[in-house]
Formats: structure tokens, C-alpha cells, sequence
């Protein structure tokens, strides 16, 4: 449960950033509503059809998302279980910008290539492929993704190495001190 606390709570804070500023730039860019971002996320898996699915399409949109969200948390607190985090604050804030970098490089040039061609399969659709994120994006991905994954696991992994040393507790104790003293 330790390893899910700061995975979850990275993954909602990413979602919510992500999702708005999304909303925010597409708003003001282009003049869509939040609802059709949300479609768009769904038209990973839909296509263009995915605009015709009202609200429940914009659901499946959502859902996408943080799933999205949670995965590329879980994926950095992986990463950061095999190597550490800097020890200065900016340090870690690089390292979310690059990871926030990476995370945009993968959804527009291996995870929409890929959708497009698995929804080829089922959809009988040509694979179109024009990169679907512009620079707006990137700056997105690197203060809304990276840096809040980043700070996140860094508060996490202060907090129990703190706890632990400073009482010489296990790791599963000094977590939940982190979880009980969060909660007061």
C-alpha cells in the first residue's frame, strides 16, 4: 500500500493539471470545449467517431486519461526506485522537465502512431499519422506532468527516508507516520 500512496496521488494531481491546461489550450486555440478534448482522448480507440459519442465518449476520454496519468507516475516511481532522485531541488525540478519531455516525445511519436494502427485493424481505417501535439503540448507535458510526478516522488521518498533514519523504523512504519501525520 506504501508504493500506491504517492503513484495515486501523482497520477490525480497529473490528471487534473494535464486535463485543464489541455481544456485551457484547446479553448483558446481552437475554440473547442472541454468535452471535445475529452472525445479526443477516446478518439485514440474510436476515430472520428468518437464525436459523434456525446458524453459518453468524452467519459471514455476521461478514463483514458488518468489512466494515462497513473501509468506514467507508476512508471517514474519505478524509475526512481531504481535510480535515486537528486538531492537538490533543482535537480529534481530537471528531472521532472525531462521526464515530462519524455512522456510528450512517447504520446506523439510511439503511443498515437500506435493507436492508429490498432484502430486500423478493427476500425478497417488507413493509418493516418500526422503528430497530434503541438510545442503548446510539450510546455503542458513538461510543468503538468514531469514537474508534479517529480516533486511528488521526491516528497515521498524524503519523507521516508526522514522518518526512518531520524527513528529507526522500517520503511512500512515510517509511511504510515507520513500517511497519519497527512491526515491530522
Amino acid at each position: 500500500m506504501r508504493d500506491l500512496k504517492p503513484i495515486l496521488y501523482a497520477g490525480a494531481i497529473v490528471g487534473v493539471l494535464d486535463i485543464t491546461a489541455a481544456c485551457i489550450n484547446a479553448r483558446v486555440l481552437a475554440g473547442f470545449p472541454p468535452a471535445h478534448v475529452l472525445q479526443s482522448v477516446a478518439g485514440g480507440l474510436l476515430g472520428r467517431g468518437t464525436y459523434n459519442g456525446g458524453f459518453a465518449t468524452a467519459l471514455l476520454g476521461l478514463a483514458m486519461h488518468f489512466t494515462m496519468a497513473l501509468t506514467v507516475a507508476a512508471i517514474f516511481y519505478a524509475l526512481t526506485r531504481r535510480f535515486s532522485l537528486p538531492k537538490k531541488l533543482l535537480g529534481v525540478v530537471a528531472v521532472g522537465m525531462l521526464y515530462g519531455a519524455a512522456v510528450f516525445a512517447v504520446n506523439n511519436f510511439a503511443t498515437a502512431p500506435f493507436l492508429s494502427w490498432i484502430r486500423s485493424l478493427y476500425l478497417h481505417t488507413p493509418i493516418l499519422f500526422k503528430p497530434p501535439m503541438g510545442w503548446s503540448q510539450l510546455v503542458i507535458h513538461l510543468f503538468c506532468v514531469g514537474l508534479p510526478i517529480a516533486l511528488v516522488m521526491r516528497q515521498y521518498s524524503s519523507v521516508v527516508v526522514t522518518a526512518s533514519t531520524r527513528h529507526n523504523v522500517t520503511l512500512s512504519e515510517a509511511a504510515s507516520v507520513r500517511f497519519n501525520a497527512s491526515r491530522s
